[in-house]
């Protein structure tokens, strides 16, 4: 069994220390798996009594060169239990794949879907609960040729509920290369509609007054404009994110005021930045250049 680390050991700032705590609850496969026991066939699906994770392929048009294709992880997390989107917050690690694949074929970034906000006491985590994919692009090279594709795939996640479990899983699946693999459409159709789009003729900057960001967004989609929204940064150790944001809209144009953690580590030069209304159609993903620098970690005060 895997040992439980109390969840609130993964506090803010986190970049360092999880790696750490992780280092320490974590177990080599076979001794997860108890002295003496064998370790399972690797497979399509990893099943913990917290997560059921399972490899899963989308080609709608047939795997061939310069068709959409993906590869997800598809999630079930037990009642209770949950898992973490890139940036997770004040506390936790998200999910990383590491892929095996054919040569030249290649795999791109997880294309996160938007998170959930998970409240904690004083914490404020970004994550996922119930079922939930994880997408990921898959690109073959030009002429390439196969009558199946292996994949292979090492996941590791931290599942969280009272206590945080690092857990990981090896994965394999042959995909055959002839004809449509939809068996997963609608999963992947949801998970794709929920992951942060660029919106086109965005013009965003931000800037550090005080304690705080100001990021001043220009060109926003109307299905966003004058609605109280969400901000969720992608890179840690930079905003409070217990904080609500405060915001003032003109027109397609906002200023929005967000608290800076009071134990900064970071100091982007862009912040990158998801804006959502309530549900998780149509959030926007925004770089945000940083002008006038920043004062140093841990201070506040203008730059």
């Amino acid at each position: 069994m895997l040992p439980s680390c109390p969840i609130a050991w993964f506090r803010a700032p986190v970049s360092w220390l999880c790696g750490a705590v992780l280092a320490a609850c974590a177990l080599p496969p076979a001794a997860a798996q108890g002295a003496g026991t064998a370790a399972p066939p690797v497979g399509a699906v990893v099943q913990t009594p917290e997560l059921r994770a399972e490899l899963v392929v989308h080609a709608p048009e047939g795997l061939a060169p310069g068709r959409p294709m993906w590869l997800g992880l598809a999630l079930q997390h037990s009642p209770r239990w949950h898992t973490y989107w890139l940036n997770p917050g004040d506390s936790g690690l998200p999910t990383r794949l590491n892929w095996t694949l054919p040569q030249g074929v290649e795999a791109g970034p997880i294309a996160w879907p938007l998170p959930e906000r998970q409240r904690f006491g004083p914490l404020v985590n970004y994550g996922y609960d119930g079922e939930q994919l994880l997408p990921v692009a898959l690109t073959l090279p030009a002429g390439w040729r196969a009558d199946t594709r292996p994949v292979r795939l090492r996941a590791d996640w931290l599942v969280c509920a009272e206590v945080c479990l690092p857990q990981s899983g090896e994965f394999a699946l042959e995909v055959p290369a002839p004809g449509p693999q939809t068996a997963r459409a609608a999963a992947f159709t949801q998970a794709l509609a929920a992951v942060p789009r660029a919106a086109a003729g965005l013009d965003a900057q931000a800037r550090v007054d005080g304690p705080a960001v100001v990021v001043d967004v220009a060109g926003l989609p109307e299905a966003l404009r004058g609605k109280p929204l969400q901000l969720f940064a992608e890179q840690p150790g930079v905003i409070d994110h217990a904080a609500t944001p405060t915001l003032q809209w003109q027109g397609d144009r906002l200023r929005l005021r967000q608290a800076l953690s009071p134990q900064r580590s970071e100091s982007p030069d862009s912040l990158a930045l998801v804006l959502a209304a309530d549900g998780t159609a149509g959030a926007v993903r925004l770089a945000a250049p940083v002008v006038g620098g920043w004062p140093a970690p841990g201070s506040t005060g203008g730059a």
